[in-house]
């Protein structure tokens, strides 16, 4: 199974022993609260600091520090969340400035210099590289070799050993996952 570490880097684990589920869950139980509260207090936003309690335990599960081997849980899991809510706001920084970047070039695209315009596309293009990985493997490869490599739903069923029909699933599903990314930050429930 393959895993994200902490730091962000794929890892190669095994699942869960049952011991280890036990102790998890005892762990969950023990700290999910209280975490839950720590990130409400730095979030401001009930649902923000449930998704990343959630998140922290996931990747406790996925991590490669044995839980047996934790002595002081708690500031285990707050360097995760605090890795997590860091991660977080440097993508909302680039989202929010991404749609900025897209509402000026709409309102004065005749106003706008090459330079203005080519750091705009720029700054368009890392956002969407952001969003693609956050896709799952196929519908990130279909994406990319539609948009990058200009390839057909036939050419691209064909590389990826699967139909038609599933390429444009997945290109629906890549379309919808950048559509939600971009554009659910404008109706934020939680004021950052």
């Amino acid at each position: 199974m393959t895993s994200i570490s902490m730091s962000g880097a794929a890892t190669d684990t095994q699942p869960l022993l049952p011991g280890s589920q036990r102790e998890l869950g005892e762990l969950y139980a023990a700290h999910h609260g209280w975490l839950t509260h720590w990130l409400q207090g730095r979030l401001r936003c009930p649902q923000d600091a449930a998704d990343l309690s959630q998140d922290t335990f996931l990747r406790l599960i996925l991590g490669e520090q044995s839980l047996e081997a934790l002595r002081d849980p708690r500031a285990y899991l707050m360097v995760i969340a605090s890795r997590l809510m860091i991660n977080r706001h440097h993508r909302k920084q680039v989202e929010e400035e991404a749609l900025r970047q897209v509402a000026i070039l709409v309102e004065t695209r005749d106003d706008r210099g090459p330079a203005e315009i080519a750091a705009a596309h720029n700054l368009l293009v890392t956002v969407l590289r952001l969003l693609v990985d956050e896709l799952p493997e196929k519908p990130r490869r279909a994406f990319l070799m539609a948009r990058l490599e200009g390839l057909t739903y036939r050419q691209i069923a064909r590389r990826l050993s699967v139909s038609e029909s599933s390429v444009k699933q997945y290109l629906a599903k890549a379309f919808a996952h950048c559509h939600a990314r971009l554009y659910d930050s404008l109706a934020d429930p939680c004021p950052s």
